[in-house]
């Protein structure tokens, strides 16, 4: 990663919440459990082992903060994930922008470690359907490692009066495609999922997804069904 792009990360990260300190400030906490640890197709835990997670963000107007930390298993020393970013959340018209910067860290295997930057917007209407364009651009995958770009089309729509218990229910998908700078170690690939969410008033959620690549090595790329609790407050 270049020192510009280091500049341009830690500015932002730190600079939103003074920006921001003349407005009011909401937190919120969130942790939770899934059978399988799995980011843009990519199995981050080889062992199958249960991801265990936790997060905190804090907002300010439109500006936003956050941290997060989740297990990893690469089958090498990291096993400890912890992400930060940082970013702005605007309104033009009906869509929702979103430019943030983030940053992945493994502390046990600081190579590992990426930088993004994120351009994001969502269309959602009252009844809660919404559709979200993504596209994130990293400058080094790890140390090292060649450019990449993550684009992702993500949409979510609830069922009407479809609820268990507590749970109202809800459908989502998405698709992304990854594409790095030539490198035959890391192939560009295709990633999709769908699922099923249930969520409560209180900030419990449940969902249900199956998550696949058209890699053809499934070594890391295994096509999975994930069920994951989360409590958010």
């Amino acid at each position: 990663m270049n020192f510009k792009t280091l500049l341009l990360a830690t500015a932002l990260v730190c600079g939103a919440p003074v920006v921001a300190s003349a407005q009011e400030t909401t937190t919120s906490v969130n942790f939770g459990a899934a059978s399988s640890y799995q980011f843009r197709g990519i199995n981050q835990n080889i062992n199958d082992d249960i991801q265990i997670f936790a997060g905190i963000d804090a907002s300010a107007g439109d500006f936003y903060v956050g941290a997060w930390a989740s297990n990893v298993d690469f089958g090498s020393e990291a096993n400890l994930e912890i992400d930060a970013y940082a970013g702005f959340k605007p309104k033009l018209g009906l869509v929702q922008l979103d430019f943030g910067i983030l940053g992945y860290f493994y502390p046990q295997e600081d190579d590992l470690r990426i930088f993004e930057a994120k351009a994001a917007g969502t269309i959602a209407n009252e009844a809660g359907m919404s559709l979200t364009g993504s596209v994130f651009y990293t400058p080094e995958y790890g140390k090292d490692g060649p450019a990449s770009v993550y684009g992702e089309l993500a949409g979510a729509v609830p069922l009407p009066n479809a609820k268990v218990g507590p749970f109202a229910l809800g459908l989502n998908a998405a698709i992304g495609s990854t594409t790095y700078d030539t490198n035959p170690d890391l192939p560009d690939y295709t990633n999709w999922r769908f699922g099923v969410s249930a969520a409560t008033e209180n900030g419990w959620a449940v969902d249900l997804f199956y998550t696949d690549t058209d890699v053809e090595n499934k070594v890391l790329y295994e096509a999975k069904t994930v069920l994951q609790v989360k409590r958010s407050f």
